[in-house]
């Protein structure tokens, strides 16, 4: 990798990785939607264990009321099982299955936060199910979720918040919240030193994939392709970005199918 692609890269995930609020605050909080704390905290399923562990730092800052977990079972839980049961320094075993549970673990055994304030979602397999799993949760057990703090794997917080918008009514206050934002080195490393993020090129592929999706041609999943999503725009150098890495490095498109 040079700078010219790092640089490319960079541009995708400040677009991809969300905060509507730079740095959480409950001042800012609270200038931005009206309320110091959110009603609920949602952690979407991935394989980054930091998605879980923001989430139960700010809800023990006193920003949620209530901790939401989503994930079952998918083709990276195995992953978040191996990074947290590290974190845990506890054998793989005894690791619940689902990513909402293993979310859960760590929410309990690193964080002290009792079982009353964590809801879970044990059987969604990707975001829209995420979603709409955690409001019928809310509903069926009477909690308020006008405002909610979403937090996701920062190369995914974009798609979920916009899967998010179609199945939240217009009165809800969504609010962004990727637990980092990831910053590449020219070389291809990460400047950022929190552990356990991604292994490997998927950084690269999961960046260039959600480009792909989130355009709304026939290969997206806007209206104008497979209808999963409402239109986004994508800036105009969000595109130059892909398009220079998809010619110098293809090796990196395998999720652009």
């Amino acid at each position: 990798m040079n700078k010219e692609i790092s640089d490319a890269f960079n541009c995708i995930i400040e677009f991809l990785a969300v905060r509507d609020i730079a740095q959480m605050s409950k001042d800012a909080l609270k200038q931005a939607y009206g309320a110091s704390a959110a009603d609920v905290i949602i952690a979407l399923g991935s394989d980054l264990p930091v998605v879980a562990e923001t989430a139960c730092e700010l809800y023990k800052a006193g920003y949620g009321e209530k901790l939401m977990f989503c994930g079952g079972i998918g083709h990276s839980t195995i992953n978040l099982k191996k990074k947290v049961a590290k974190i845990l320094n506890v054998d793989i075993d005894r690791l619940p299955e689902s990513e909402a549970e293993i979310y859960a673990c760590l929410a309990k055994d690193k964080y002290q936060i009792e079982s009353s304030s964590i809801f879970m979602d044990k059987t969604s397999t990707n975001t829209s199910e995420n979603i709409k799993n955690a409001i019928q949760i809310f509903n069926d057990h009477t909690i308020k979720h006008q405002n909610v703090i979403l937090i996701q794997d920062p190369i995914l917080q974009k798609r979920s918040y916009v899967t998010a918008l179609d199945l939240f009514n217009n009165s809800q206050k969504i609010i962004n919240y990727a637990p980092i934002i990831p910053k590449l080195n020219p070389d291809g490393t990460l400047q950022n030193d929190t552990p356990y993020l991604w292994e490997g090129k998927r950084l690269y592929e999961l960046a260039l994939g959600e480009v792909y999706r989130l355009r709304d041609d026939e290969n997206g999943y806007g209206p104008n392709g497979k209808g999963f999503l409402r239109h986004v725009d994508v800036p105009e150098e969000v595109n130059r970005s892909f398009e220079i890495i998809a010619d110098k490095m293809p090796e990196y498109l395998a999720r652009c199918q």
